[in-house]
């Protein structure tokens, strides 16, 4: 199953599977009644029926769903019925183009036009009244889910643009130059790859405790880089503060970077904990999937965040009993050295003749050497 590269559990975004299947439906449909010997015209005029009768009950069931839109014109409308009737309608102009072929055919056709309006009218309207009063045709939480996201109506898709916003748009540009004084200040303490970024942390399961020695014992706090600070939105000179963290392995420190939780999942966790927000354990996974998601494709496309933050996505549940976050880190730590290494060492590359030995002197500073003789010497010494 296609997936994100941050976390094997992070889907990527739907494509046109149902289309597909459709097409495929519609071709086994069309062979079968090619199979079947029915005549083209039979199965044309009974095609025609079953649109004509489908579009005349979408209509009976637009004017129950106007019924109640009109009941907040005002509020949620600004009082134009107009939009309040394309709400429901969809395209006015694609639905009654439909509406008009539909009445044209029904009248048009010879059988069709045998059933009397009124009672073709009464029975669909009775059709719908069902399908409403008892949600034959609601849409599938799948459905619902497509929808959301094509439409970008998540509380992911919200969440994430205002941590980018609100949050890492405003620190991430000036990351480096915090990161160079404090290393001034601190022995060049932030000196590899990986802690000239700004590492963020996704649970998948949302818990973010306020204190990461909580989460893991061998993850110590050492300091907070240079406070940054700014003017946002009425609040003079908010101030914004990162922490510096060291990492232990095996009793010994193995790692320091700069490190924190991603803070809307604190709120993702509390709507799942609160009744009124109507939020339940498997709403939670599944936005803080597609948060994850989202301000990845975010970042994506911010070059004055790209390469100043590194999201470290994991679901400790899933891992077992035996994962280690500090380990998790220092994997993603080691590994942006080797990246750092394979990319530095593009283009540098030499390979040594076999006669030499094994500390070259490529690794040392060029030196120029000039000799004291008048008279340049020759470069073989044979002649002499």
């Amino acid at each position: 199953m296609p997936h994100s590269s941050l976390h094997p559990s992070i889907p990527r975004h739907r494509g046109h599977g149902i289309q597909k299947a459709a097409l495929v439906l519609l071709v086994a449909c069309l062979v079968a009644l090619w199979e079947l010997g029915e005549p083209p015209d039979h199965t044309l005029q009974w095609l025609v029926c079953q649109l004509a009768s489908l579009q005349l009950g979408l209509l009976l069931k637009v004017i129950c769903s106007l019924a109640e839109e009109l009941c907040h014109v005002h509020s949620r409308y600004q009082s134009s019925y107009w939009r309040a009737v394309r709400a429901c309608m969809g395209c006015p102009i694609r639905r009654g183009a439909l509406l008009l072929l539909s009445c044209y055919f029904y009248f048009c056709f010879p059988n069709m036009a045998d059933l009397p309006l009124t009672w073709t009218l009464a029975l669909l309207g009775l059709l719908q009244a069902m399908n409403i009063l008892l949600s034959l045709q609601g849409l599938t939480p799948a459905e619902i889910s497509a929808i959301c996201e094509k439409r970008n109506l998540n509380v992911a898709h919200g969440l994430a643009w205002s941590y980018y916003i609100g949050y890492l748009r405003l620190i991430l540009p000036g990351l480096q130059d915090r990161i160079r004084i404090y290393n001034l200040q601190h022995n060049n303490m932030l000196r590899g790859a990986g802690s000239q970024r700004l590492h963020i942390l996704f649970p998948l399961d949302c818990g973010v405790p306020n204190d990461l020695s909580v989460a893991d014992a061998n993850i110590r706090f050492l300091q907070k880089l240079p406070q940054q600070s700014a003017d946002c939105a009425g609040i003079k000179g908010r101030v914004y503060t990162n922490s510096v963290y060291q990492l232990l392995e095996h009793g010994q420190p193995a790692g320091i970077c700069v490190l924190e939780y991603a803070t809307p999942l604190q709120t993702l966790f509390a709507m799942s904990q609160d009744g009124r927000a109507g939020f339940s354990r498997e709403d939670r996974l599944e936005q803080a999937k597609l948060f994850c998601r989202t301000l990845e494709d975010i970042l994506a496309d911010a070059p004055e965040c790209q390469n100043n933050c590194r999201l470290i996505v994991y679901q400790e549940s899933a891992e077992g009993s035996s994962f280690s976050l500090s380990q998790e880190i220092l994997r993603h730590l080691r590994q942006e050295e080797r990246e750092e290494v394979t990319v530095g060492s593009v283009g540098t590359s030499v390979v040594p003749s076999p006669s030499s030995p094994s500390t070259s002197s490529l690794s040392q500073e060029p030196k120029l050497l000039i000799s004291g003789m008048e008279q340049p010497l020759p470069l073989r010494t044979d002649v002499f």
